[in-house]
């Protein structure tokens, strides 16, 4: 299956996902995430795709970049990258993968996905909605990871980990000071990370779907305290960063972070110590 992603032309096997890549290839597809891409990444550029699902940033990341290193944990997924990779063999030689779960440490989890693993869901935050957690896996911290690849220059890291984010980023600061702080676009999951507390605290499955149901309705939130304390630390290790951006360009500030923890269910975000200029003004 071809596909273009902006002005690149890729070849894909779509395997289980031929819809999601169908839409993909049908609109304009996250137009935010290749401006980003495209501001943020050189020809000189080393890029980490930390859930890489099954190649397409990572394919359009190697177009420009000098190598790009791509993990993803889930099988389904894994298994989707690599031929997608091998397929493309313009840039296949600039991209090394990996079947990796980064997190906050070294300790072994179970993998859970919604319905099916490979479809873009797969956590190691436990959601009582999930129907397969059967796969067993060994995560490890990202430091750990850029020391036992020998990776000594990283200049742009994209984590789109559904929900794994609420783990690695308070212990992230050891790996970034290593490489120098290279831009960070992290794409947030507030909603898994609600599922994980319910999940923690109402072990009636049946309960736990109403009442995760109703609060979508209704806008109400049941553990609105809870989630603002698991967020409250989440960016002490990323202080280091002189801007951060929205996804769409505008900047914001640790404070805007502080007084509105839910700001990350509206945007990902950027953090970055090169300034971002189309944009200037404040939230």
């Amino acid at each position: 299956m071809q596909i273009q992603l902006k002005n690149h032309t890729f070849q894909v096997d779509p395997g289980q996902n031929k819809h999601y890549w169908t839409y993909i290839n049908s609109i304009d597809w996250e137009p935010h995430t290749f401006a980003i891409f495209d501001k943020f990444i050189n020809e000189d550029s080393v890029v980490l795709d930390v859930g890489s699902w099954s190649g397409v940033l990572t394919l359009y990341a190697a177009k420009t970049a000098r190598e790009v290193h791509a993990l993803d944990p889930d099988p389904v997924c894994f298994s989707e990258l690599n031929r997608n990779v091998a397929l493309n063999p313009a840039v296949a030689e600039k991209i090394k993968t990996y079947k990796t779960a980064i997190s906050a440490q070294k300790e072994t989890v179970r993998l859970s996905a919604r319905e099916t693993y490979g479809a873009s869901s797969s956590s190691i935050l436990e959601r009582k909605r999930d129907t397969e957690n059967s796969l067993e896996l060994e995560t490890v911290s990202l430091a750990d990871f850029l020391a036992q690849e020998h990776i000594q220059k990283v200049d742009f890291i994209k984590m789109d980990v559904e929900g794994a984010e609420f783990r690695i980023l308070p212990t992230i600061g050891k790996a970034l000071e290593k490489v120098n702080y290279p831009t960070l676009y992290i794409s947030f999951h507030y909603n898994f990370l609600n599922e994980n507390i319910y999940h923690k605290n109402i072990p009636f499955v049946f309960l736990n779907k109403v009442l995760i149901r109703l609060e979508n309705i209704f806008g109400f939130s049941l553990y609105k305290n809870r989630i603002r304390k698991e967020i409250a630390n989440l960016y002490d290790d990323l202080k280091a960063y002189n801007y951060i951006y929205k996804s769409n360009g505008i900047a914001i500030t640790f404070d805007d972070l502080a007084q509105k923890p839910e700001l990350i269910k509206e945007t990902d975000l950027v953090f970055t110590n090169v300034e971002w200029t189309r944009e200037t003004k404040n939230n």
